[in-house]
């Protein structure tokens, strides 16, 4: 029994270490002082924008999830001028785009950051603190298809519903 609890302490120990080891503190410092970093949350699910299982791989969907303090679903939003921002990852460090060119309908996935235009999104404010999400230069908005986790985000025309409109929720993430 003696030597169970032994290396259950032993264990317990080693991942303190690790935990607090001064890379862990760095990243962890990081992630709470990042500026502009938010969970983007759909009114009418409150559910987040999130990379599909925090995949890190290029052309990975970008759908809603039910949201959690994590870094895969905070997003840092870089000002470029006025309402127009890159969103940036903080799990990945990428962005997102249309999967092709933008249409009704099209699907969003993750690319690597690279100054394109189809990764520049304009925050527009509503009277009652949310935003529509639009890709700059087109009339196309961020949509959610489902209430449902995993489900694809698509750029759509204006629709004047909740499945366009978006919160910002400031977070740090703990993971």
């Amino acid at each position: 029994m003696f030597k169970i609890l032994f290396f259950i302490l032993l264990g317990l120990v080693a991942l303190y270490m690790l935990m607090t080891t001064p890379r862990t503190l760095k990243d962890n410092q990081r992630k709470r002082e990042t500026a502009n970093a938010y969970a983007i949350l759909n009114v009418e699910t409150g559910k987040a924008i999130r990379v599909h299982n925090a995949g890190i791989e290029d052309e990975r969907k970008i759908g809603l999830y039910s949201h959690h303090k994590w870094e895969c679903m905070t997003w840092q939003l870089i000002q470029l001028e006025g309402d127009v921002y890159l969103l940036k990852n903080l799990f990945t460090h990428k962005s997102f785009q249309p999967s092709a060119t933008p249409e009704a309908g099209v699907t969003l996935w993750q690319q690597p950051i690279g100054g394109d235009k189809l990764q520049y999104w304009e925050f527009i404010k509503q009277e009652d603190e949310t935003y529509l999400i639009r890709l700059q230069g087109t009339d196309l908005y961020i949509t959610i298809t489902s209430d449902k986790n995993h489900s694809d985000l698509v750029l759509m025309p204006l629709q004047n519903s909740p499945t366009q409109l978006w919160t910002l929720f400031k977070q740090s993430p703990i993971i």
